[in-house]
């Protein structure tokens, strides 16, 4: 006799608690339960990337980064010997 099984998508919290998306269609009683992301960390990225950009966040272009870098040097150099 074959068990019935079924794949439902959820949250897997920090505390390690899981909320499913919706109800299984399945008798109450234990359960094996396989975890896996749904994506990759750079699927991730990318979709948090263009959700940001879609609701108006800015993200620096190359130039913009470059500036920022050596605005950030400026204060490195290093200081003139005593003597």
């Amino acid at each position: 006799m074959s068990r019935p099984s079924v794949e439902v998508t959820g949250t897997l919290h920090e505390d390690g608690t899981l909320t499913l998306d919706a109800k299984p269609d399945l008798p109450a009683g234990r359960v094996r339960v396989v975890v896996r992301p749904e994506e990759s960390l750079v699927e991730h990225v990318l979709r948090s990337r263009k959700e940001l950009e879609a609701a108006g966040s800015h993200f620096m272009n190359d130039e913009e980064v470059q500036a920022h870098l050596e605005w950030l040097r400026e204060d490195d150099e290093e200081p003139t010997p005593r003597g």
